[in-house]
């Protein structure tokens, strides 16, 4: 399994979250740790894959572009959590079929492993908690702990050493 880090960062942007992130998850110093790591598109999509197999969810579409930070990514919700919002919403999706069935993931051709699990933390909410939950409440920091120990996990010793200040 090809989960080649190919970047160690010293800096990285304040992060809009990190203050419930840093309040709610069961291990910041994990999440601190995989912000400083960036993988490439095969090892993205390695990881991904893996998260959704202990998750038991499927896997979204992936979408990557050059331009795009590595401290940046968009979760895109399934195609029916799309429909039942509308339809709680009482409006109309202009073209459905469009809609990825599954979701998707749009990152970097260059991501860090946080921004990673964090978009992964969405795409599981998507799948496993019910339709209205908070895109960035609590039950999303614990999704995102979810994915960021399976990502951990995955890329063993390579992700060795302490979090940077």
């Amino acid at each position: 399994m090809d989960t080649t880090i190919i970047d160690r960062l010293d800096a990285v942007p304040p992060r809009r979250h990190d203050h419930r992130v840093r309040v709610v998850s069961s291990d910041y110093a994990r999440l601190r740790r995989l912000d400083h790591l960036v993988v490439g598109v095969e090892a993205a999509t390695v990881l991904v894959e893996s998260v959704c197999a202990d998750a038991r969810t499927p896997v979204p579409r992936l979408r990557f572009h050059a331009r795009r930070s590595p401290f940046t990514g968009m979760t895109e919700a399934p195609r029916d959590r799309v429909l039942a919002a509308a339809r709680r919403a009482g409006a109309g999706v202009r073209d459905p079929g469009r809609l990825p069935e599954w979701g998707a993931i749009r990152l970097g051709r260059r991501t860090t492993l946080m921004t990673l699990a964090h978009e992964l933390g969405h795409h599981l909410v998507h799948h496993l908690d019910p339709l209205g939950t908070a895109a960035h409440g609590n039950r999303w920091v614990l999704r995102f702990d979810q994915a960021a120990a399976v990502i951990d996990g995955a890329i063993g010793d390579a992700g060795e050493g302490p979090a940077p200040a």
